[in-house]
């Protein structure tokens, strides 16, 4: 289970990671105008509000699966609106599976939700920052952008392995499992108990803006950071390596112990440094990066302020 969980962590950041470093090439491509360039960066954040919401019905038609297509779909020869369409497929199963991931941890791992949120986690930052890094090594070993974002389907298919045994497993238990008289189910839907409203909660909301701001910084990053280091003058695998250094470094700070999962296991709340781990992104954001030895230490200060993204 826990190689599951990881090899399914891992899957859930090529799928764009590896998009920004041969975004230009996608467009001269396929004719795409700023305007839908513009449109495929959000796509990202339009499917995990779409699909993060709805992820335990989808959970059993997506996921995966959908990423696995999505990715091998839209290396096809097509239109910008087909790309469209198969990114938006591969997105919506990374939607549902960012969503189920924490509920995975404590259902499989109930007396290790701190020590597995760290490791998946950790295979999220590997397969982001691998995909950055290797897109266009692969692409200018294989011949094209499509072969370096079509190679990470094949990844995502492997992920499918140990959750179809784990599928075939719950199946059978569930076969063999006596029913459970009505009055014995916990209540939930339909039992005329109504559970408490996340809306009404100050906790939540605040969360809510906090993931959402972090988010928001942690897509444009991974969508627009690799054409802005092209633009100053960076080859093209300089810039996927620097976005691999920007999320290595928000992994790498998110897992001090003020701010990784396992050693945030149990508090109450988290330290006042934690919280405002996201200054350096006020000066990194401000101060436009360059060619040579200074774009690699701008790299660190994004990265820096990313840190509480593997943190829900």
């Amino acid at each position: 289970m826990a190689t599951g969980l990881v090899l399914a962590a891992f899957n859930l950041g090529p799928a764009i990671s590896g998009l920004g470093p041969v975004l230009a090439e996608a467009r001269a491509d396929l004719g795409m105008s700023g305007a839908v360039a513009g449109l495929l960066t959000s796509i990202p954040a339009l499917c995990f509000g779409r699909f993060g919401v709805a992820a335990p019905r989808l959970a059993r038609r997506f996921g995966l699966a959908a990423i696995s297509a999505g990715l091998a779909l839209r290396a096809l020869d097509g239109s910008a609106a087909l790309f469209l369409v198969t990114t938006a497929l591969a997105l919506a199963g990374i939607a549902v599976g960012n969503v189920l991931m924490p509920v995975l941890v404590k259902r499989y791992f109930p007396d290790r939700v701190g020590a597995m949120t760290g490791l998946y986690s950790a295979g999220f930052a590997a397969g982001t920052a691998l995909a950055a890094a290797l897109t266009i090594p692969v692409a200018s070993a294989a011949g094209g952008w499509r072969v370096g974002l079509a190679v990470w389907s094949a990844s995502a298919g492997l992920a499918l392995l140990p959750w179809a045994v784990v599928a075939l497993r719950a199946g059978r238990d569930r076969r063999e499992a006596p029913s459970v008289p009505e009055a014995a189910r916990p209540p939930g839907r339909g039992s005329g108990e109504r559970l408490p409203s996340l809306a009404r909660s100050r906790t939540a909301r605040s969360l809510a803006v906090l993931f959402g701001l972090q988010a928001t910084a942690a897509y444009v990053t991974l969508g627009c950071v690799p054409q802005i280091f092209r633009d100053a003058g960076v080859s093209a695998s300089t810039a996927g390596l620097l976005l691999a250094v920007i999320m290595g470094s928000a992994r790498r700070s998110g897992s001090s112990c003020r701010g990784s999962p396992p050693a945030c296991a149990g508090r109450a709340r988290w330290s006042p440094p934690s919280a405002s781990a996201a200054w350096p992104g006020t000066p990194g954001w401000g101060w436009p990066p360059a060619a040579g030895a200074w774009a690699w230490a701008w790299a660190v200060l994004p990265g820096v302020a990313n840190c509480a993204f593997p943190w829900p």
